[in-house]
């Protein structure tokens, strides 16, 4: 976990947002932190509040001002645990795709398809090889993604509400334009394929060729 890459997310949107995920006894676990687009687990490190953490971060005065920072319980929405029942998983199998000034990334379920920024993804840079992408849905219905290293969990990201008809539209006309490259390129292969497939009669020096001067 690449905890300077989200810094640089929450200073970037300009909200630093710490979530204490409590027992039932009101013992602390963890914290997360993130902007409330994501958060992301913080492991082996003290107790934050905003004083420590814009000191940990190098967070100069000046810029504190221009950030918002809060510090809540985890919403009981969320099921931030490593396992819960009825998540599935989404596959990582498509290109990404740059939409609205950023980047996004595809993430497919069997009957679905979701996305996410992947800007949200640097601080998971360094496991990217192990992440396992799945799909929960909150108590108020509203889906959400969670990465896990192995069977560890590493973020809970918000998806990008991209499906619009416009972008639709955008990807069925590259889709298009695609095809068509695609025909154009075989086409020209099969061509080529033809003029360096010299038949026997005219090859120098051939049977055939000997044969008919006799």
């Amino acid at each position: 976990m690449k905890l300077k890459k989200i810094a640089a997310l929450c200073a970037k949107t300009g909200a630093f947002r710490l979530f204490n995920e409590m027992e039932d006894g009101g013992v602390l676990i963890r914290q997360w932190l993130g902007d409330g687009r994501a958060i992301y687990p913080l492991s082996g490190l003290p107790v934050l509040d905003e004083s420590n953490l814009c000191a940990m971060f190098d967070i100069p005065e000046k810029k504190q001002k221009k950030c918002f920072f809060a510090q809540e319980q985890m919403p009981e929405s969320l099921n931030v645990e490593d396992y819960a029942a009825g998540e599935r998983a989404l596959y990582d199998e498509w290109p990404t795709v740059e939409h609205n000034g950023y980047v996004v990334k595809p993430l497919s379920t069997n009957d679905g398809i979701m996305f996410v920024q992947t800007a949200y993804l640097s601080p998971l840079e360094d496991m990217a090889d192990y992440l396992r992408f799945y799909e929960r849905v909150n108590t108020a219905g509203q889906a959400y993604i969670v990465a896990k290293n192995g069977m560890e969990i590493t973020a809970v990201i918000m998806p990008v509400d991209t499906i619009k008809l416009g972008f639709v539209e955008k990807l069925e006309a590259l889709a298009q334009k695609c095809r068509v490259a695609l025909e154009k390129q075989e086409e020209q292969e099969r061509e080529k394929a033809v003029q360096q497939a010299v038949g026997p009669l005219f090859q120098a020096g051939g049977d055939a060729g000997e044969g008919a001067g006799e």
